[in-house]
């Protein structure tokens, strides 16, 4: 039952957090695809963060569930990532669909590895990979 509540409250904190940003940064209608690259960019960074911290730090399970599928699960979202390359591919734009999903997927996976190389370097956790 912990797992489940640290869950919810980490998804709720998440989507406010995606709400914040969108509101601060993003809120004019063009922006909707570079928010969703933006978030999910960042989330991965933070994903990476938290993967090698939690892979030498004792965290009680509930914690890590919290953070990890929690609120970068609501930060982050694969559904609009596909959601605004649809868009793209629909719009008979080739080259934005094949680039917004590139750099979405490539960008992501080189924030979540400089997220596991700056815990190690900044926290100090040796082979954290």
């Amino acid at each position: 039952m912990k797992n489940i509540l640290s869950i919810g409250i980490g998804g709720a904190l998440g989507t406010m957090a995606r709400c914040t940003v969108q509101a601060a940064f993003f809120s004019a209608p063009d922006n909707r695809a570079f928010l969703a690259m933006f978030v999910n960019i960042s989330g991965s960074f933070l994903l990476g963060l938290a993967f090698a911290y939690f892979a030498k730090k004792t965290v009680k399970p509930e914690i890590k569930l919290g953070i990890t599928t929690g609120f970068l699960g609501g930060y982050t979202s694969f559904s609009t990532l596909c959601k605004e390359s649809i868009g793209f591919y629909l719009s008979d734009d080739p080259v934005s669909f094949i680039g917004y999903l590139a750099f979405s997927v490539f960008l992501g996976f080189g924030a979540a590895w400089s997220g596991m190389r700056t815990a190690k370097q900044f926290l100090f956790l040796e082979d954290a990979e």
